[in-house]
């Protein structure tokens, strides 16, 4: 484990080299294996939804400190106020004491931060106070290592010497504290969740006794929250609220706070009760940054509203950028191709949008005769100033239209087929 205080600025002049990041296939037997251990253990159906590819990626271990040194960086511009500040939205300002101490203090408890593979090096693609798949992907990190002959392989990024037990006590201590009940993890439409196998890993997984609720089984009684389920009709009084909610399906699909489902709000009061990862992080550390941070691997990035005269008089070329929804997540709102015809229908929302350089992804043809682009993640987990990173990939694909043009997919959504998909991620020293 590292502290997370401690900036590793020579990281800067680190060059990038083409055997940083490698594409292995994982062995039949031990791919087979993996497949039926997460079907068993936390209810994965492998290509219903998303795939776990059968390649991982091998990164060394120069390459993930400059990527660490990167996750440093934002962490510091959060913590030194060198961002923005920006306006809670309806329903979503926090009431100071159901902070966790670190979200009270301005920094955030648990992250992501993506970053594309290219010729050049690595490019930051957009980072966000969301724990997308920390403990299925530390497993996946895990159970390679435990099944391959790698030597010198490390399943952590922040440090060689931090280790399964470090991990998982880290996330004991951040979601439950010293609480023994009334620990929840909860998101909305629980079933349909493409990422429950990531609640299910982190039920099994964790020393602690926490349960899955759907955001409709939860409500309000003498200012404290309950649920109840089919299973258990007594309601339950919550102590720790460990929220897996997406503020895009939130704002975009549900219409909170206004959607009478929600029998709760995350601007209350409530007694006896912390919220982990309090969703108004998903407004603070979000892709709304990107204009922000100065840093090599930060493509060039605008607020929209800025920019727009800019792609009107063609000083910016449309086809040069994507513009991103700043609080958008898995897609939603996302622009790929935008033009002036959606400029102009944006109009009113421009200041909602960030305008991002795009990046190209550097081509990996690996031995299946399949083109394959990769995208790493990095979770991130703090407490007290320490922080436990996860590293996992997703391998994606190119696709050439009937133009010409290159595209590049990397969501699960594009990826579920052989080759593609979820993969573990091993840091091997240099």
């Amino acid at each position: 484990m590292i502290n997370a205080n401690n900036l590793a600025l020579a990281q800067n002049d680190i060059e990038y080299r083409q055997d940083d990041v490698v594409l292995e296939r994982i062995p039949d037997e031990v791919y087979d294996n993996m497949v039926n251990m997460f079907a068993h253990q936390y209810h994965f159906k492998n290509g219903e939804i998303m795939r776990i590819s059968n390649y991982f990626v091998k990164i060394s271990r120069s390459l993930s400190d400059a990527f660490v040194e990167f996750v440093h960086e934002v962490n510091k511009g959060l913590s030194t106020g060198q961002f923005p500040d920006l306006p809670s939205p309806e329903g979503f300002k926090p009431v100071p004491k159901n902070l966790l101490e670190v979200e009270l203090n301005g920094g955030f408890s648990l992250g992501s931060f993506d970053m594309a593979i290219t010729d050049n090096g690595i490019q930051n693609i957009e980072f966000q106070s969301v724990a997308t798949y920390p403990v299925s992907a530390a497993k996946l990190n895990q159970y390679l290592r435990n099944n391959m002959d790698l030597d010198n392989a490390y399943i952590f990024a922040d440090s060689p010497k931090t280790n399964w037990d470090d991990f998982i006590n880290l996330y004991d201590t951040i979601i439950a504290g010293n609480q023994k009940k009334g620990i929840v993890l909860i998101d909305r439409k629980i079933k349909q969740q493409k990422t429950n196998f990531e609640f299910f890993a982190t039920q099994k997984e964790l020393n602690i006794p926490i349960e899955i609720v759907d955001m409709e089984d939860i409500f309000e009684q003498q200012g404290e929250l309950f649920y109840s389920t089919a299973c258990n009709q007594s309601p339950v009084k919550i102590t720790r609220l460990y929220n897996r909610i997406i503020l895009a399906e939130a704002l975009f699909e549900d219409d909170y706070p206004h959607n009478k489902t929600w029998k709760f709000r995350f601007d209350k009061n409530y007694k006896s009760l912390k919220f982990i990862n309090h969703p108004i992080k998903q407004f603070e550390v979000s892709k709304r940054l990107s204009p922000y941070v100065q840093h090599r691997y930060n493509p060039d990035c605008f607020e929209l509203s800025e920019v727009v005269q800019d792609f009107q008089k063609g000083k910016l070329k449309y086809q040069d950028y994507v513009w991103k929804h700043k609080w958008g997540a898995a897609g939603h709102r996302l622009i790929l191709e935008p033009n002036a015809n959606i400029l102009k229908d944006l109009s009113g929302q421009w200041e909602d949008y960030i305008a991002q350089k795009k990046v190209t992804f550097k081509i990996f043809k690996t031995d299946d005769n399949q083109e394959k682009i990769v995208e790493l993640r990095f979770m991130t987990a703090i407490h007290d100033k320490e922080m436990i990173i996860v590293p996992m990939a997703r391998i994606g694909q190119v696709i050439r239209n009937k133009k010409g043009n290159t595209l590049f997919k990397i969501h699960f959504g594009d990826n579920n087929k052989a080759g593609y998909g979820f993969s573990p991620v091993i840091i091997v020293d240099d």
